[in-house]
């Protein structure tokens, strides 16, 4: 093999490295591999390259690089760069984020999906819109395995609408890349709605290669007339420390920011405008009758329920997650605070129940509510309470909700919804993001915010996709960042996406000088410090971030059955000191509350089924 001269392609992609050495002679492919780089895509091509060589002995490589990540490391080489256009990966991760999400093994997903029956429709545009659209079937009882072959769907799905765009896609179709490699059950769903038959389908011999062998073909058409530079092992130490930013990361390679506090006053001052106080209960007496309203929350990942009296103070408080059944979850709830009561000889009077949240409807229907609403009025209603007071009557100018999957920014005049924005193509940065990556690292949620405060050096994550922030995490522990930088840099890219995926407002004069946040998020005060630091205002906390919703619909229902109650006492139906009666089952009935769950059942009231 001395002298012999070899053409190697080297395609760099967002999750993966691959390599394929062709003779030029021949075009023969004599050699390849595919590694995923988890971060460390300059380590991988060396890694790659070196175990290439010494399968090749003396032979002269003539590298051509491509992919999203290719640049940099044909740089480094003094290789030749083909560039695959703009990116439109994350495929392979998407399915990576749904196997999590099911707690399976990646490649147990193709398995999985080979046993589903039933599609249902999920997103194929972000990871976690689709954890939206998964969590809700789980909690219907779909199985993982049909929630499997769902997401095959909705690959296919986005790729031929988002990709194609409306272009005719004719037979034969040609399948390459590791996700079709490895999933072959994704082809036959590719197939399946392309209208494909069986000679209408091409899989090449080494389709999860095809890319790097094509680059390296590329040789002798594009690149015959340029001179290589790559010098063989002598040039990959070149790649030694080489940092890969992927495409839209948005200025993660920039100086790193400051940090949260210049010095302990400053952070002191900032724990004493927002202080942490530990909510009690209120407490009464034996024998004693407390009238009260419930309102419950039925969010993405987690139901809240708070109980509020006739004057309007918060008597008891209940918020936990969903876990993939949120009837069971309430109910639950609701025998653990009635028992509570009872134990205590402390008798409660339910005048009212209201619902909202993802599961507004739900809820409403299996308890009996006498009033529901969506949530973004349930949290202008609660906001008003914490933010009028007599220097400022009209309460807030701008809501900012982060919750578990959605954000939602909401602007008032007086108390009234003038706009409502919800992040639409891409929801990065909520809530769960941070609490997964917390947990991977067994770190506890109330323990996020005093590690991002200990940053030295917070890392600039950027406002971008979870695909893609997760490699940053990756490359940024590779880099030597603490565990404390990196939590500082995912709290900050949160406030980030709000502002630039969100609401996009080009002057934040637009959101007022009255700033109430809300939601589970905003208890990180790592989150809420970047607010401030971002927007340069201090801002409304109210003591129960994650309840507001419960809250606010608690106030609605108060005053519906109070509004219901003096329009039944001027028709005469009720007596003065009569209330208006509630629909809600009732907390002696709510044992024996039971319900089926029932998969597969499509809406028909809309477009949207």
């Amino acid at each position: 093999m001395t002298n012999q001269t070899y053409w190697v392609g080297i395609d760099v992609g967002s999750t993966t490295v691959k390599i394929a050495v062709v003779n030029p002679e021949t075009n023969e492919l004599l050699y390849s591999d595919y590694l995923r780089h988890n971060a460390a895509q300059a380590r991988t091509v060396q890694e790659l390259l070196e175990t290439a060589h010494e399968l090749f002995g003396d032979a002269v490589f003539v590298p051509a690089v491509c992919g999203s990540g290719g640049a940099p490391i044909a740089e480094r080489l003094g290789a030749d760069m083909r560039m695959n256009g703009s990116c439109a990966g994350g495929t392979g991760a998407f399915i990576d984020q749904v196997a999590e999400l099911l707690h399976v093994p990646s490649e147990e997903f193709n398995e999985m999906a080979s046993r589903g029956e039933h599609v249902y429709e999920i997103s194929g545009r972000c990871g976690v819109f689709a954890k939206t659209d998964i969590q809700p079937l789980l909690n219907q009882g779909v199985s993982r395995d049909d929630i499997a072959l769902s997401t095959f769907h909705a690959i296919a799905k986005q790729t031929i609408g988002g990709l194609a765009q409306g272009m005719q896609i004719s037979a034969p179709v040609i399948f390459e890349g590791g996700p079709l490699t490895f999933n072959p059950r994704l082809v036959e769903v590719f197939a399946e709605r392309l209208g494909l038959g069986e000679g209408d389908i091409i899989i090449p011999e080494g389709p999860e290669i095809i890319v790097a062998y094509g680059a390296a073909l590329s040789m002798e058409a594009m690149f015959s007339d340029k001179s290589c530079a790559y010098a063989g092992v002598e040039s990959l130490s070149a790649l030694s420390g080489v940092r890969i930013e992927e495409p839209g990361s948005e200025g993660a390679a920039a100086a790193t920011p400051e940090r949260f506090f210049a010095d302990a006053d400053d952070r002191q001052a900032f724990e004493a405008r927002y202080p942490h106080t530990e909510f009690r209960p209120i407490e009464y007496a034996r024998g004693e009758q407390v009238r009260v309203y419930l309102g419950i929350d039925a969010g993405s990942t987690t139901t809240k329920f708070v109980l509020l009296n006739e004057q309007e103070e918060v008597v008891n408080t209940y918020y936990t997650g969903n876990h993939g059944d949120p009837l069971a979850v309430i109910k639950q709830g609701l025998i653990e605070m009635r028992d509570a009561y009872a134990a205590a000889g402390v008798e409660l009077e339910i005048l009212g129940v209201g619902t909202t949240g993802y599961g507004e409807q739900l809820f409403a229907r299996a308890f009996g509510a006498d009033y529901h609403t969506v949530e973004t009025v349930a949290h202008a209603r609660a906001s008003q309470k914490w933010a009028v007071d007599e220097d400022h009557p009209e309460g807030a100018s701008f809501i900012l909700d982060i919750g578990g999957q959605d954000m939602k920014a909401i602007s008032l005049k007086g108390g009234v919804v003038t706009g409502i924005v919800l992040n639409e193509a891409c929801s990065a940065g909520c809530g769960s993001f941070i609490e997964t990556y917390a947990r991977s690292l067994g770190i506890p949620v109330d323990q996020i915010a005093p590690l991002a405060f200990a940053a030295e050096h917070p890392s600039r994550l950027g406002s971008r996709c979870t695909v893609f922030m997760n490699s940053s995490i990756i490359t940024e522990q590779k880099n030597g960042r603490t565990t404390e930088d990196i939590l500082a840099g995912v709290c900050r890219s949160i406030i980030e996406n709000v502002f630039t995926k969100v609401v996009r407002m080009s002057n934040l004069a637009q959101v007022g000088d009255r700033i109430v946040v809300q939601g589970g998020t905003f208890k990180n005060d790592a989150v809420l410090r970047a607010l401030e630091q971002y927007t340069g205002r201090k801002v409304i906390r109210p003591p129960f971030p994650g309840e507001m919703g419960a809250i606010g619909i608690a106030l609605l229902t108060k005053t519906h059955m109070e509004k219901r109650t003096r329009t039944a006492q001027e028709a005469g139906e009720l007596g003065a000191g009569q209330s208006a009666a509630s629909g809600f089952i009732g907390l002696a009935e709510i044992e024996s509350f039971s319900y089926s769950k029932q998969p597969g059942v499509v809406c028909k009231f809309c477009t949207n089924n």
